[in-house]
């Protein structure tokens, strides 16, 4: 699961909420007071700072872009050979 926390107003928490909504992907907020700046954790990967949080949802998104656009259903098979 992919826990971001996150600083105190933090106006970015409701892109970042919306974009991982859109992937259908189980996260969770937490709010630090004391944190300086935002970070995500996924398993044992982490992305500090927006920068880096961007990119790390960015590269979701293409890989969940990717496995739809993957699938089998997507082609036409011959089943009569």
């Amino acid at each position: 699961m992919i826990t971001i926390f996150y600083e105190h107003g933090n106006k970015d928490v409701s892109t970042w909420t919306d974009r991982l909504n859109q992937l259908f992907l189980k996260y969770n907020l937490v709010e630090e007071p004391e944190a300086e700046y935002a970070r995500l954790v996924d398993d044992k990967k982490i992305a500090e700072g927006k920068t880096a949080i961007d990119s790390y949802i960015d590269g979701l998104e293409q890989f969940v872009k990717s496995w739809y656009e993957d699938r089998c259903d997507k082609y036409e098979f011959d089943t009569d050979q």
